[in-house]
């Protein structure tokens, strides 16, 4: 498995390839602790060159929406399909998981990064 993190002022996109399971879920929860650590809350998984994922894996992505979640974010699933897109809907995941057909898209519901600067006053 390969594992790439892109972080953006508001975001951070780990995107997986090869083969997410038993063996290679540990390398992926230590990216997923190391970039909520680094006070990323909202991620993107680009899961598009994803080949295998088995149920260690979808446990894995399960307990980072679980910790994203608590730390007042979200994960989001991008280009799921195939096996894995298969294996969340047998299981009802798919409901749990907001996905996207593309990181394009999921980047369209990353919030707006706040300056230091209080907001103006809403109008009366």
């Amino acid at each position: 498995m390969s594992i790439e993190v892109i972080s953006h002022p508001a975001c951070a996109v780990i995107s997986v390839s090869g083969d997410l399971d038993k063996v290679s879920a540990p390398q992926l929860e230590k990216v997923i602790s190391e970039v909520l650590g680094a006070g990323h809350v909202h991620l993107i998984v680009d899961v598009s060159a994803l080949g295998f994922c088995d149920s260690t894996g979808v446990w894995l992505l399960l307990a980072g929406l679980r910790r994203s979640f608590e730390a007042g974010g979200w994960l989001r699933l991008a280009g799921v399909r195939g096996f894995l897109q298969r294996l969340l809907e047998l299981t009802r995941l798919s409901e749990a998981f907001p996905t996207d057909p593309t990181v394009a898209e999921a980047m369209r519901h990353v919030p707006a990064r706040r300056s230091g600067q209080a907001s103006p006053p809403a109008p009366a």
